[in-house]
């Protein structure tokens, strides 16, 4: 039977498990807050030191302490070396055991939103069971050679989208369908948290065979647990980066809302960025960033990302002002550390 989330408590959620996205997230933060009603909180685990949790906790988000995930002994080999940096995104999959609210958005802290998207908090699932996510570019672009061999174009979902489709626009593939209009991205995911969910994903991350062949962690237990339970999203509500070049018939920069950093992240370089003098602009999106948006030349090459990153640096730039203003005890310095320029 259809349903609507229950009225109740609702908020999205991200990780952070160490200080090198500590910068990635406030400038995430930044922009939630300018187009959201609804709060953010944060998992941390073990691994990220006080001093960020002090820093999250000032700009009034809720900071949850979650267990590090890892798959059982033996159970995965390991990443390939190009994927070490997502040993930790297994934690991710703790979110569906925060029963203590109704439902929960998981988003990456390396997104900023670029316009509001509250609506998925009332997106309609089949079931409790059940989950919301746009889908994955399997176009790989790049003929990555550790990428799985289906990932074609040809099979690519999101060429049967609409670049101004609606939230529920989207069709929800057949059970038997090809494996590619199965994946999803799990850098927005949509979700009624449950004990029971939660069990279920910890007994197939030990037991299941298909983890030793995981190259997306979380992304990949998600999506094969919830086959035949996921309804896809638009692309708009989960917009990476690559997609701006790979689907420029589906890509339009004013109807991205969610814009999702994916591969090499904006704090690890700064690109030029339009001048703009940062100033007070209360808890709006910054005025500079709306025009950026709005003024952006096409790209260039399929890897020139450089426009999309100072999008992320003008808000950043924004939020370091912010925070000067309120001094030292802001921790703003300590937030600049993990920034490259």
């Amino acid at each position: 039977m259809s349903r609507k989330s229950r009225t109740g408590r609702k908020a999205w959620a991200t990780l952070v498990t160490n200080e090198a996205y500590l910068a990635g997230l406030l400038t995430m933060y930044r922009t939630l807050r300018a187009v959201s009603s609804y709060p953010l909180i944060v998992m941390v685990t073990d691994t990220l030191p006080e001093s960020s949790r002090n820093i999250i906790r000032r700009t009034g988000i809720d900071v949850v302490p979650v267990a590090h995930i890892t798959p059982a002994l033996g159970q995965h080999p390991g990443f390939d070396p190009t994927f070490v940096r997502l040993n930790d995104a297994w934690t991710k999959l703790r979110i569906f055991g925060l029963t203590e609210y109704d439902r929960l958005v998981l988003i990456d802290s390396d997104m900023i939103f670029l316009r509001g998207m509250d609506e998925v908090f009332d997106l309609e699932l089949p079931g409790d069971d059940w989950i919301g996510a746009a889908p994955a570019c399997v176009c790989n672009p790049l003929k990555l050679a550790h990428y799985p061999k289906d990932w074609i174009p040809a099979n690519c979902s999101l060429s049967r989208q609409g670049r101004y489709d609606s939230l529920e626009a989207e069709e929800i593939p057949a059970v038997d369908g090809p494996r590619t209009s199965h994946l999803l991205n799990s850098g927005m995911v949509v979700l009624q948290p449950s004990a029971t969910t939660m069990g279920s994903l910890l007994r197939h991350l030990d037991t299941s065979p298909t983890i030793a062949e995981a190259k997306f962690a979380d992304q990949d237990v998600i999506a094969e647990a919830f086959h035949g339970r996921w309804r896809p999203l638009p692309w708009w509500s989960n917009a990476l980066k690559t997609q701006r070049a790979v689907h420029p018939d589906l890509w339009l920069d004013t109807e991205a809302r969610l814009v999702h950093y994916i591969l090499d992240k904006p704090w690890s370089r700064r690109p030029q960025v339009p001048e703009f003098e940062p100033g007070v602009c209360g808890t709006e999106l910054p005025p500079a960033l709306v025009d950026a948006v709005k003024q952006t030349p096409p790209q260039k090459s399929l890897m020139a990302y450089d426009e999309l990153h100072a999008w992320w640096w003008v808000v950043y730039e924004q939020l370091l002002w912010e925070m000067k203003q309120q001094g030292e005890a802001s921790g703003w310095r300590e937030v600049e550390k993990g920034v490259s320029r």
